[in-house]
């Protein structure tokens, strides 16, 4: 369901109708205050506990303590914003795997379902029953994957897996009867704004492109960390956040990916802000919307789940190579329930990789395959 949509009403409903004795949901720790005012809301008639990814992948006592609370009892496990059981080699999914085996019912809530490539669908699929997909990793991967090879002139041999469309059909034919689409009907006005704003630094950025490009043989993984570098590079010129600083005015939502992005604006501006390091959220963001200041946030932590719809200006000082984060972020505001014409903002730069940036959110690419393009295209000259 999209985000805006009332993926949470729609689940306690779902919870009702079963004959389930016990509810848990699992959700990313920032959202449990919103989701019991969720349950609040709409009403939950079943025995319910609230646990985090975080609480059951970092906490052996309470990841423990759950197993035993769900034992002997007829359990449905709602996952929130599942993009965080993606990754089979985490110890978060190995532990919801277990968490699924002792349960009756699963339900898997997410406005972005596939947020890498479409094996983020194997391991969801997994997790709501094996007996939807019925062929293990090796399978899914020899069925809907290619494998690509490839070598240039005095490089090492590279090879990656790459999702074909020759079998899509019949995926689609397999996870249809266990999922179910919402997207919103959105009325109000929607508008987009964007403010070119010129970096300072320009010795810099050169210097990182020049050793991207003198060092490509050396892997995926050192292209990613240069790319990387040149992300923090033009975002965290304290000549554009100054320059930035001068645009943000009255109640509106800024998302920064980098800590000192978040600092300098806010020392520059006022407001309020969110970042990994801050506690209080749920008293600064009752605040913040009482107020006609400014909420500065970092993209990951606040684009997810929260409901922000009393605001209607969303900002972007930064964004990121993961299309998911940016989408999730334009939903805190653009949602059901929305009242006034909503307006987004783009802060550009006049650097290459920010323009790189931008086309791969509107072509929805990973970042891997954005570097097998630029390698087989014109090795990264365009940044």
């Amino acid at each position: 369901m999209k985000q805006g949509t009332g993926k949470t009403r729609v689940a306690i409903e779902l919870a009702n109708s079963t004959d389930a004795d016990l509810i848990v949901f699992i959700v990313p720790h920032a959202l449990k205050t919103n989701l019991l005012e969720e349950i609040d809301k709409w009403g939950l008639l079943k025995d319910y506990l609230i646990e985090s990814y975080q609480g059951v992948s970092m906490s052996d006592n309470r990841y423990m303590k759950l197993l035993e609370k769900m034992q002997d009892k007829r359990c449905m496990v709602i996952a929130d914003e599942s993009m965080f059981i993606k990754n089979d080699q985490s110890k978060t999914f190995q532990r919801m795997i277990k968490i699924r085996d002792l349960s009756d019912y699963r339900l898997i809530l997410n406005g972005t379902p596939i947020s890498k490539d479409e094996w983020d669908l194997y391991n969801q699929m997994e997790f709501l029953s094996p007996r939807i997909l019925k062929m293990t990793r090796k399978d899914f991967l020899k069925t809907f994957f290619t494998h690509v090879k490839y070598k240039r002139k005095n490089e090492k041999p590279k090879e990656f897996y790459k999702f074909s469309k020759v079998n899509v059909d019949y995926l689609k034919r397999l996870i249809e009867p266990y999922t179910f689409y919402v997207d919103l009907d959105f009325k109000l006005k929607e508008t987009n704004h964007s403010i070119q704003i010129q970096g300072a630094v320009d010795r810099q950025y050169q210097l990182a492109k020049n050793t991207l490009l003198e060092n490509l043989a050396l892997g995926e993984d050192y292209i990613v960390k240069a790319l990387r570098n040149m992300e923090v590079i033009i975002f965290n010129d304290d000549h554009r956040l100054n320059e930035i600083a001068k645009h943000i005015k009255g109640q509106c939502v800024v998302f920064c990916n980098f800590r000192h992005e978040i600092e300098t604006l806010h020392n520059l501006v006022g407001g309020y802000v969110i970042h990994g390091g801050i506690k209080n959220r749920d008293t600064i963001l009752n605040e913040f919307k009482k107020d006609n200041q400014p909420l500065f946030i970092m993209s990951g932590i606040g684009a997810f789940g929260h409901n922000l719809q009393f605001c209607n200006r969303v900002m972007f000082s930064s964004i990121s190579f993961d299309y998911s984060k940016v989408e999730q972020a334009l939903y805190r505001i653009k949602r059901l329930g929305q009242t006034k014409d909503i307006e987004y903002t783009y802060f550009e730069s006049n650097y290459g990789i920010y323009t790189m940036i931008k086309e791969n959110i509107s072509k929805k690419k990973t970042l891997h395959d954005l570097i097998i393009e630029k390698l087989g295209d014109d090795r990264f000259e365009c940044i």
